[in-house]
């Protein structure tokens, strides 16, 4: 049961240290939630400051689970280690790209599309 997804944050070269936010119940709107979270980091993106952007990314990926003990759990490396019952959502910051499914777009341009 739920609605399992993860979201993957890229802010470095090295696969490795990839930052994973698993979700159980954010499937259905998954999509709409990332797009929400990386319009609410786009000042920090366009200043180019990566920390930054990744906390106000997790932050809001995360905003419905705040105080419970379920719900979110962030892991880094580059498997997903996590059930995914969705489609591959990823940032790649140092790119300034999107990846949704099979397909990665500029992220600007994934953004507008995207209002």
């Amino acid at each position: 049961m739920g609605a399992r997804t993860n979201y993957t944050i890229v802010t470095t070269d090295n696969p490795d240290q990839n930052i994973n936010v698993y979700a159980h119940w954010d499937g259905d709107s998954s999509v709409d939630i990332f797009q929400h979270a990386i319009t609410k980091a786009m000042p920090r993106l366009k200043m180019g400051d990566w920390s930054y952007a990744a906390r106000i990314i997790i932050d809001n990926l995360t905003a419905d689970g705040r105080d419970s003990e379920t719900g979110y759990g962030i892991y880094i490396g580059s498997e997903i280690t996590h059930e995914e019952q969705y489609e591959y959502k990823e940032i790649n910051l140092i790119n300034k790209t999107v990846t949704i499914g099979h397909t990665t777009y500029d992220l600007d341009k994934w953004l507008l599309a995207m209002v």
